[in-house]
């Protein structure tokens, strides 16, 4: 609406009529319906027709007989010829004067509205030190460009008696915001996904995931606080997903809306809303949702869902997987709404989903490639995880030792690479692994399991105001490398040097050493037991000849 601050009398003449602090994109144009003389307690006296009202006006006839038919004598409204300059007979301000107990409500916009009928032409726009006569305006708030029609709202029409005047603009303003959450599956305890909406901590701008993780997200839209004004109220919120992140069925049918709290149900009835869904996102609309009964002024409507975080077209590392929202709203109180209304638009707001790999490289004590080996990449969970597979703790799968699970803990086989020399673990979040070598080649060592504890800081990029990045990165060791710039974290420090890390990976040069080659029955052993042995025969042989040929002798 607009606030008029009339200020003490002036001396006869015109007078100044402003604009206090203008919105941004807005422009404020006056109508002059009357003219008059103005006494000091405000009232209007010697009243004219001012220079923009229409060539004839029509109001209700306070001796119109509802029982009796309406014929010449007894008609519903009276008709009277406007000429400018001309006294106003004395019914018009009658009427007008039955109306001031509405004004001052929010039955105001209503009387606004019934005056803005008596109006013609496109009215003058107010400018610095605009001055106007003594008299009765109507003043109106208008968009100066279509893009300001897509961010804010008018403020609802006036009059007012004008003296020296003030206008005062004030405009309704929709609000809205999008969040997702954040969970550190080794830490943090097992979210609800049916209960998003109870969860009161770790929302936000950010946040890492796996991939295969449904993402929770919240939007939150703060209705307008000059909701009261319109007759009837249009909203939107439209929801777009982009890069790795798309909507399962499980997640479409995941959508809920509350408004002020109370979950909302999707149909055609008196304030429900209608849901367009796809892989790509969802449109929420409330066609007129003044008819819901929880609506009001700075009341919230709020939707929670989860969107699936998958391989395909995902981004590692920075500028991580966006997604994005926004409100529409009527935005127009002057506007009877009914039709196509006007709308404006929120600024867009997104949030954004960060996601890791590891990169393994498989070489021999002298660098080069090596084949036959297989990895498998386990992650620790706070919790059971009926949907992850088998839990591993307390046993000893291919490559661990026998304290690798302990058997008090949750461990689950992320994914296993049985093939090839460099292998790619592809969309890991914050938490606890272990890689394991689940396959050796043959006449090598099997490696120790190595133990990583991914730690990221994520939110709004120090060089961009609307952008958001992975700021630290950090795994816990001394043997690993990072780039906090790129999202990415490096077991071989020497290797790290000669890459580009920019694809946020976990990268690491796993040497495999030869094993030791032991005597066994049937080799070189054998050999020399051979030979040893055929010496002490034949010696045995020359030595029992001899004694023979002695003994002969004698």
């Amino acid at each position: 609406m607009l606030l008029v601050s009339s200020v003490a009398f002036a001396a006869d003449g015109d007078v100044d009529l402003d604009v206090n602090n203008p919105t941004a994109g807005h422009e404020y144009y006056y109508w002059q319906l009357f003219t008059g003389d103005l006494a000091s307690d405000g009232t209007l006296s010697n009243v004219k027709w001012g220079a923009d009202a229409a060539a004839s006006i029509s109001y209700p006839n306070p001796d119109f007989d509802n029982g009796q038919e309406e014929g010449p004598t007894n008609q519903k409204n009276i008709s009277v010829t406007v000429t400018a300059g001309a006294a106003v007979p004395a019914g018009v301000l009658t009427y007008l004067e039955s109306l001031s107990s509405q004004a001052s409500t929010n039955d105001g916009q209503a009387v606004a509205d019934i005056i803005s009928g008596w109006l013609k032409g496109n009215g003058t726009k107010i400018e610095d030190n605009t001055k106007v006569a003594k008299g009765y305006y109507v003043i109106k708030d208008k968009y100066a460009n279509a893009s300001a029609a897509t961010v804010s709202t008018l403020s609802t029409n006036i009059v007012a008696i004008v003296d020296h005047t003030t206008i005062q603009p004030k405009n309704g303003t929709t609000e809205h915001t999008k969040k997702v959450l954040d969970v550190n599956d080794t830490t943090d305890t097992k979210i609800n996904l049916d209960g998003l909406k109870n969860i009161t901590e770790g929302w936000d701008k950010t946040a890492d995931h796996d991939i295969g993780d449904r993402v929770p997200f919240m939007l939150t839209t703060k209705i307008a606080s000059d909701f009261a004004k319109y007759e009837t109220y249009y909203l939107a919120v439209t929801d777009t997903l982009k890069d790795g992140l798309t909507m399962t069925e499980t997640d479409q049918a995941s959508i809920k809306v509350y408004v002020d709290d109370t979950l909302e149900t999707e149909g055609t009835g008196d304030g429900q809303y209608k849901l367009t869904k796809s892989a790509s996102g969802f449109k929420v609309e409330f066609p007129d949702i003044k008819k819901n009964a929880k609506a009001a002024a700075n009341k919230e409507v709020v939707i929670v869902y989860t969107a699936t975080l998958g391989e395909t077209n995902v981004v590692i590392g920075n500028p991580g997987n966006v997604n994005e929202s926004y409100a529409e709203y009527s935005n127009n109180p002057n506007d009877d709404q009914s039709g196509t209304p006007s709308t404006g638009k929120t600024p867009t707001d997104t949030s954004v989903v960060f996601t890791y790999k590891t990169d393994v490289d498989k070489v021999d004590p002298e660098g080069n490639d090596l084949t036959g080996a297989g990895f498998t990449l386990y992650k620790k969970y706070k919790a059971e995880e009926t949907d992850k597979g088998v839990n591993v703790a307390g046993s000893t799968p291919a490559g661990a030792k026998s304290d690798t699970f302990p058997s008090n803990e949750f461990w689950y086989a992320v994914k296993t690479i049985s093939t090839g020399t460099n292998f790619e673990f592809k969309g890991i979040d914050d938490g606890t692994y272990i890689l394991v070598e689940s396959t050796t080649p043959e006449g090598y060592n099997t490696m120790d399991p190595i133990t990583l504890t991914v730690n990221a800081t994520h939110g709004a990029d120090e060089n961009s105001t609307t952008k958001y990045s992975v700021s630290v990165l950090d795994d816990g060791r001394d043997d690993f490398a990072s780039d906090a710039k790129g999202g990415t974290i490096t077991f071989d420090r020497k290797k790290a040097a000669d890459k580009i890390l920019t694809t946020g990976e976990i990268y690491s040069e796993i040497v495999n050493e030869s094993g030791a080659t032991l005597p066994s029955t049937g080799g070189i052993g054998t050999t020399i037991f051979y030979v040893a042995g055929s010496i002490m025969v034949l010696a045995a042989a020359i030595l029992l000849i001899t004694k023979r040929r002695m003994g002969a002798n004698d």
